[in-house]
């Protein structure tokens, strides 16, 4: 379980594409019911939901109840954080979109430190 209800998103803080998604979700969380831990940072990693090689390859979310999203899903759940965003995490949850998450997640984050995003 998180602290205080808020949602935890561990992300790689070494990545300029993670950092501007970041500084996107921190923009649109009014209600700052998100904490971001950089998992380069080892203050970070020890209440990381995960260990070891796999941690730093996807975005992790640890919900309010404790239970984990990576991923696609977990930008699902940051998205949902957001009361104006909610209606988009619902069209991409739904089964006619759903199935394409996660590949195309999965590509960019293999391609992430090679997006020219700053």
């Amino acid at each position: 379980m998180t602290e205080h209800g808020l949602t935890e998103v561990f992300y790689d803080g070494a990545c300029p594409f993670c950092r501007a998604s970041r500084r996107w979700a921190e923009r649109h969380d009014s209600n700052r019911r998100l904490v971001f831990c950089d998992l380069n940072d080892p203050a970070a990693v020890r209440p990381a939901p995960t260990r070891g090689e796999g941690l730093a390859n996807v975005m992790w979310v640890r919900l309010p109840g404790g239970d984990l999203a990576s991923g696609f899903a977990g930008w699902l759940a940051v998205l949902r954080a957001f009361p104006r965003w909610r209606p988009l995490a619902r069209v991409l949850a739904s089964p006619l979109v759903r199935w394409a998450g996660p590949p195309v997640y999965r590509f960019v984050a293999r391609h992430r430190h090679a997006l020219p995003i700053r």
